[in-house]
């Protein structure tokens, strides 16, 4: 039985936190798969379109491509490795234990949705340039203490 299906046919109050679980794992089962990620990757350029510009239609898009996303797609032959490197990365994030680092880090990434989802839905261009901006000097940051120059 699948996650839709099994929230359909519960109705008591326990029933629901377990088809909340059931349906989170189907989602986190599907997101794994390098298909459906960048099925959903594009979504979320396309829903970012659509904030910029108020497009009615690239919502209705968008919430294609993520039931789109929810659909079985067979693994690719050979598999897409940067795909996979950034599944491996986001496994090993959440595995790791909650300290202040992991704790600043979530914080940063829900402040920097925000900050992106409000610029595009404000339409401005040099917002979204400096958060790029931010996110390349992050970037150069973790790299140089990858390499040994500069201990965070």
């Amino acid at each position: 039985m699948d996650g839709f299906t099994f929230i359909a046919t519960q109705n008591t109050l326990s029933g629901w936190s377990m088809s909340f679980k059931n349906v989170t794992q189907f989602v986190w089962k599907r997101h794994q798969s390098h298909w459906n990620w960048i099925v959903m990757a594009g979504s979320l350029v396309v829903f970012l379109m659509a904030l910029l510009t108020h497009s009615v239609l690239l919502f209705f898009t968008t919430a294609a491509g993520i039931v789109i996303s929810l659909q079985k797609f067979p693994d690719p032959v050979p598999p897409f490795s940067w795909v996979a490197k950034m599944l491996e990365c986001e496994r090993k994030w959440l595995e790791l234990p909650w300290s202040w680092k992991k704790s600043l880090q979530a914080c940063g990434m829900v402040a920097g949705v925000i900050y992106v989802v409000c610029a595009c839905w404000a339409g401005s261009i040099m917002a979204l340039l400096l958060f790029i901006g931010l996110c390349a000097n992050i970037a150069c940051v973790y790299g140089n203490k990858a390499m040994g120059v500069d201990e965070l």
